[in-house]
């Protein structure tokens, strides 16, 4: 593989050195686009031409053609938004040949080309600070991709990133725009725990899921679990990190999750660290697979499972199961973990209302009541990795007997109240 890349500058020409194309099997023909740049041996040198006497003097758009059409590589990479980087683009686009940008700005973020070439363009995040904007850009995750800049030291491993989002290119192996499943994190105050729960769901799921997405859902936090979760994006491109203002609560959260979430299937698991997030795989297939319109991660099947459950928590579990077999007739042995994963055609009929930790039997509920098919996999409840669960009964027990009502009286009329008391 052989690409053209343009230089503006001596600092492109010092930091681009770093980057090693060539244990990557990638070839390089530079195009020097600066008129005070050293030509490094078998460059192109681009000739400059003064427009007036007070202008800047202008790259040969002819011979940058020109040199295009003798090296023939297979894409181009530019490193700026700058002049010479625009010519050697629109020079690429004449010949239909790709080109990979180096995005540094949010102005060039904003003025990223969406033309359609049978290789598609590539475009490299190299700022924190842009990663909200490129959230809106449906490209983000498969041609539009975290990798840092390689003459900055944070994050580290800029370079190497480029030439493996320049190699997934080659083979072919780029994520899908439309992924199968979407993992949504509600958290609030999980600074702490975000990094952990972003490791053991990128290792749980690569290789297993073909295409995902994680969306870390910042429920307005006090604390940096916004700012945690936009340095979780270095990780993977498939995380994305969102942040709601109020009002608070996990319902919310997840709702907010759910409008922006991809996939047909979605999968739910708390930033706390206290779910075995290695079961989603299993769980997706039951949905995906077997039919069914939600899979509950179950704790109360096996004891080794609740050990780490507080004695009081089980207690009331224990009532609202009793109460929930009385009332809808449905027998499971967890109505209430959070940790799930479900088709959201459950919401086809009726949308999700909660606004907190209620969502989670509403959600048990419309999906019995949509499709009659609800299972269960038994997961372990693991310890937080730092901090406090924010969960009580006594503030989630009156919107868990509203739900539970609303439930019984669709049991009766066939119909859901959507009215709120």
């Amino acid at each position: 593989m052989k690409i053209a890349v343009g230089v503006e500058s001596v600092e492109q020409q010092a930091w681009l050195a770093a980057i090693d194309f060539a244990a990557a099997g990638i070839a390089t023909a530079p195009f020097v686009l600066g008129d005070d740049v050293p030509p490094p041996p078998g460059a192109h040198v681009i000739e400059h031409t003064k427009v007036d006497s007070a202008a800047a003097s202008l790259p040969s758009f002819a011979q940058i053609v020109a040199g295009l059409a003798e090296e023939r590589p297979d894409a181009c990479l530019v490193l700026s938004d700058g002049t010479g980087a625009r010519l050697l683009t629109v020079a690429a686009d004449l010949v239909e040949r790709p080109v990979f940008h180096l995005v540094s700005t949010a102005e060039h973020l904003r003025n990223l080309p969406d033309r359609p070439k049978p290789r598609p363009d590539l475009f490299f995040l190299a700022d924190q600070e842009l990663f909200p904007y490129a959230l809106r850009d449906p490209r983000y995750g498969s041609t539009l991709l975290p990798t840092g800049h390689p003459g900055r030291p944070t994050p580290a491993g800029a370079g190497e990133r480029i030439v493996a989002a320049i190699a997934a290119w080659r083979e072919g192996r780029l994520d899908s725009a439309r992924p199968e499943l979407s993992v949504i994190v509600p958290a609030f105050r999980e600074a702490a725990n975000l990094p952990l729960v972003c490791e053991r769901l990128v290792a749980a799921l690569a290789g297993r899921i073909p295409s995902y997405e994680i969306l870390l859902v910042d429920d307005a936090s006090p604390d940096d679990t916004y700012q945690a979760g936009l340095g979780e994006m270095w990780r993977s491109p498939r995380i994305r990190a969102l942040t709601k203002p109020p009002p608070r609560g996990m319902g919310n959260a997840i709702r907010y999750g759910l409008e922006r979430a991809r996939a047909q299937v979605v999968a739910i698991t708390m930033g706390d660290g206290s779910d075995e997030v290695d079961r989603i795989p299993e769980m997706f297939a039951r949905v995906k697979n077997d039919g069914f319109g939600l899979a509950i991660g179950s704790r109360y099947r096996h004891r080794r499972n609740y050990e780490t459950v507080p004695r009081l928590y089980r207690f009331w579990s224990a009532c609202f199961r009793l109460c929930t077999r009385l009332a809808i007739g449905l027998r499971l042995s967890d109505y209430t973990n959070a940790f799930r994963v479900f088709d959201r055609r459950i919401f086809a009929r009726y949308s999700p209302e909660s606004g907190g930790f209620e969502i989670s039997p509403e959600t048990t509920f419309k999906a019995w009541f949509a499709t009659r098919q609800v299972t269960e996999v038994d997961v372990r409840h693991l310890k937080r990795a730092a901090g406090q669960s924010s969960f009580s009964f006594l503030r989630a027990g009156p919107g868990y007997a509203r739900i539970l009502t609303k439930a019984f009286l669709n049991r009766l009329t066939g119909r859901w109240f959507t009215l709120f008391w």
